[in-house]
């Protein structure tokens, strides 16, 4: 060491803990940088892709997860899943939710859409045979403050796949386990507004990493001027 660095051995075995932990939690996060870069670029690429024909089967929905799909089907005559929701403009309302089964396929929840509170009648759903065309998302997963859904008093927090089939009385095997977003049909101001597909997947890790570092580095810093300021002293 230079002369007149004189930190002392317990100063130097908690430095170098700290840094090790600096520099760990530093390289962790830069290590994530490049898998949710190539996440959001493969989102990207799905939602500006041409649809593609809803498989018959699709055992890992992951795998078509923000991909744009198309199908023909009919709505099931089933009453209508109202979720809380936002709207992509930040307004508070619900999604609608209702099952069309797949021609030659099971049955799809699909949301049709977001309609406001203060929308008291139910806007008028597609009926009968229909061609869908929108985004296919994987089932919802509630947040660790979202409260429970309540299906007996039509409460709903969260669009899980499986609650809402239960609800429409629909056999594990009789529907996809995913949802489709369904793109905006009629008037720029029709009700329900479709096409309210939400991508709020952040990526600051290299942002987290740079700051790791940084206090690695601060941290080295401190040492060293006290290492330096304590050998002057003694």
């Amino acid at each position: 060491m230079p002369k007149g660095f004189r930190p002392g051995l317990p100063l130097t075995i908690c430095a170098q803990l700290g840094m090790i932990v600096l520099v760990g939690l530093g390289t962790w996060q830069a290590r994530k940088v490049g898998p949710k870069t190539d996440l959001l670029a493969s989102i990207e690429a799905g939602l500006a892709a041409a649809p593609i024909q809803l498989p018959v089967h699709l055992d890992d929905p992951t795998t078509l997860n923000y991909h744009r799909v198309a199908f023909a089907g009919t709505v099931l005559d089933r009453a209508p899943v109202k979720v809380f929701a936002t709207s992509l403009s930040g307004k508070s309302g619900y999604h609608i939710y209702a099952p069309v089964r797949k021609h030659h396929g099971m049955v799809v929840a699909v949301n049709f859409g977001w309609v406001p509170f203060h929308q008291k009648e139910m806007p008028a759903l597609p009926s009968g045979d229909i061609t869908v065309t929108g985004v296919l998302r994987t089932s919802a997963t509630p947040g660790s403050m979202t409260p429970p859904n309540d299906a007996a008093g039509g409460n709903w927090f969260t669009a899980d796949v499986h609650e809402m089939a239960a609800h429409w009385g629909l056999r594990t095997k009789e529907y996809y386990h995913f949802r489709v977003f369904s793109d905006h049909v009629g008037a720029a101001d029709a009700l329900p507004q479709g096409g309210q597909v939400r991508v709020d997947i952040p990526n600051d890790h290299l942002q987290y990493a740079i700051t790791w570092y940084g206090l690695a580095l601060t941290l080295l810093g401190v040492y060293i001027a006290f290492g330096f300021k304590r050998g002057r002293e003694g």
